[in-house]
């Protein structure tokens, strides 16, 4: 189970969650939507683990400020505008933009068409954009979900209590095998469906072996018999 708290680092208020788990150790990494998670091993008490963040401030505050920095500076680089490169699911796509009387966006044959009805609104470009992006990597990952829940079930897996996606930047995918939960990030839409694979796959893995032991790897060689490759091109770009 986690909780989410909030610790004064210097002369910062940072959110930070909390959740136990069967590891040796207090670790901590930073989000890229400015918070901080920290698991904890079930026999830590809650003050050790707040004692272990301070005294790593210094290094935390600066990845902190560098994640921020990396977010405007990302935010600031896309314009939605005609000629413009987006990566979906793997593939480089030209963005098209034209003027119509409904809000839409779909992909075909390498063309991105972005139709708003105000061609010089960045906003509305931009939520018009993002709400398709999100539709469609949700779509494919439920998918890929139930494509590979069967192995899992026939090994004794419940099926997840919840799926959900967000804006992480730190991590691919998470799963939070007590609670039935898997969290995958939107910026899988960039990846190709084979790589997408892998993360799944990879997370289901936790409902049976929570870490990265010898035993998980060979769970998700079960499943993704080229896992070592997928995982170094996932991570190489």
């Amino acid at each position: 189970m986690s909780s989410v708290h909030k610790i004064t680092l210097g002369s910062r208020d940072v959110a930070v969650e909390f959740e136990r788990k069967r590891i040796r150790n207090i670790n901590v990494r930073v989000r890229r939507d400015g918070t901080l998670y920290c698991s904890l091993p079930y026999y830590a008490s809650f003050a050790e683990a707040v004692e272990f963040i301070i005294s790593k401030q210094d290094y935390l505050l600066n990845a902190l400020d560098n994640v921020m920095k990396e977010e405007r500076s990302e935010s600031l680089s896309r314009k939605y505008v005609d000629g413009e490169i987006f990566y979906v699911l793997g593939r480089p796509c030209v963005l098209k933009v034209a003027a119509g009387p409904k809000n839409t966006c779909r992909a075909e044959d390498g063309v991105i068409n972005l139709v708003v009805t105000d061609v010089n609104d960045y906003r509305t470009k931009y939520m018009t954009y993002e709400k398709w992006r999100r539709r469609v990597i949700r779509s494919l990952i439920v998918d890929l979900c139930n494509e590979i829940y069967p192995w899992f079930a026939r090994r004794g897996v419940q099926p997840p209590s919840r799926i959900t996606l967000g804006d992480y930047k730190s991590f691919w995918g998470e799963c939070f095998a007590k609670k039935g939960v898997l969290k995958f990030s939107y910026r899988l839409f960039e990846k190709d469906r084979e790589l997408i694979r892998y993360v799944v796959a990879h997370e289901f893995a936790h409902f049976i072996e929570p870490n990265h032991s010898s035993r998980f790897w060979a769970i998700v060689e079960e499943i993704i018999p080229d896992y070592k490759e997928l995982r170094r091109r996932l991570n190489s770009k």
